[in-house]
């Protein structure tokens, strides 16, 4: 008989979207309130079957679930913890005994599930597309056999039966447009796309390092300039610091543009990143350069309290870098940002020095 420490688990991600005419604050809090355990109970019954009908290997795993919808982002972390939680509560429904094929599926109770790493979390900015999380769990490699299928499989009968929709549709309370089964490749590959139209291919690429070959360091360079690499353990992000007091080139902009909308997608898929102090040249010494604490590297001497701190502000990107001035005007250090925490870093540090902000000059596009 199969071991519980021999089980393995494939995720199974069900995508719905809720249809534009009935999107609203209202529906995006029923989304992020789990299910009763009734309806985790029903909608799991229909979705082992479904996924029986369109797959039949699928009947010889187990089935973990949870009836909770997700942000796509919220599922798709380092390690797959969701899953990995639906996996260990499965263990735990056999009570120490061998492996057996079963059908658990787990709904709240006051609001509350079984484990905290089940809940969605409510401080997610809603978005109408959603991912209720299904893991199956036995051997390795028939699960691998039947991870192969469903590759494809789902790719071209992936569509929820009519019944499972309008169970989602019933038991979350929105009309939804379209359901459909997918693999982490697909919800991958589905990512990517949204991710490339707004200019974060390299958001994917991260992404796909860190969860389909985390131990594999990699290097990626990006057409604006962005420099970013996963080592194993981390995304790194090669530290450019910008001139506040030249105009910012177009080129510098779209490379900090593209910069801080890594660190807000990473941050959403719960990838832990640094800023790293490395050569432009070769591309792989960022793996090997050394990581910046904190949230600011100074540039410039000295301790005493600045009279004052100026911020270089752009209208679009925001801060650009601190200066600290003496009471004559006099700059005596410059604080360059590694992450968003640096103003609330600089008043802990300086709770007497007044903040003005000043505007950077931007270069105009016809400059050389």
């Amino acid at each position: 008989m199969l071991r519980l420490d021999q089980l393995a688990t494939v995720p199974v991600f069900v995508l719905f979207e809720v249809a534009e005419s009935d999107w609203s604050a209202q529906a995006a809090q029923r989304l992020q309130t789990p299910l009763p355990r009734p309806g985790a109970e029903e909608l799991g019954m229909l979705l082992a079957h479904d996924l029986g009908r369109i797959q039949p290997a699928v009947r010889e795993a187990g089935v973990s679930m949870v009836g909770a919808s997700f942000d796509p982002a919220e599922l798709l972390t380092p390690g797959l913890p969701v899953f990995a939680e639906l996996h260990d509560q499965y263990r735990l429904s056999l009570s120490g005994g061998g492996f057996q094929t079963r059908l658990l599926f787990l709904g709240a109770v006051d609001r509350q599930l079984p484990s905290p790493r089940l809940q969605p979390d409510p401080q997610r900015p809603p978005a109408p597309l959603r991912v209720l999380p299904l893991a199956l769990v036995g051997d390795p490699e028939q699960l691998r056999n039947i991870d192969q299928r469903l590759e494809a499989d789902l790719l071209e009968r992936g569509e929820c039966a009519p019944p499972v929709a309008m169970a989602l549709a019933s038991w979350f309370g929105v009309k939804i447009a379209h359901a459909r089964y997918m693999t982490q490749m697909d919800l991958l590959a589905l990512l990517r796309s949204q991710y490339e139209q707004a200019n974060l291919g390299l958001l994917s690429d991260l992404l796909e390092a860190c969860l389909l070959d985390p131990r594999r360091p990699t290097v990626f360079e990006h057409p604006s300039g962005a420099h970013w690499g996963w080592d194993g353990e981390r995304a790194r992000m090669r530290f450019q610091p910008l001139d506040p007091d030249r105009p910012i080139a177009q080129h510098a902009r779209s490379r900090l543009r593209i910069e801080r909308a890594l660190q807000v997608g990473l941050k959403l898929h719960g990838i832990p990143w640094q800023a790293t102090a490395a050569p432009a040249e070769p591309a792989q010494a960022l793996l090997a350069g050394r990581l910046l604490d904190g949230s600011f590297v100074v540039e410039g001497e000295g301790d005493q309290p600045p009279a004052s701190l100026r911020a270089h502000m752009d209208p679009e990107l925001g801060l650009i870098a601190v200066d600290a001035l003496e009471s004559d005007g006099r700059i005596t250090r410059r604080f360059h940002p590694l992450n968003e925490q640096i103003i609330a870093d600089l008043r802990k540090l300086f709770p007497e020095a007044p903040i003005e902000t000043q505007p950077v000059m931007i270069e105009s596009h016809g400059a050389h």
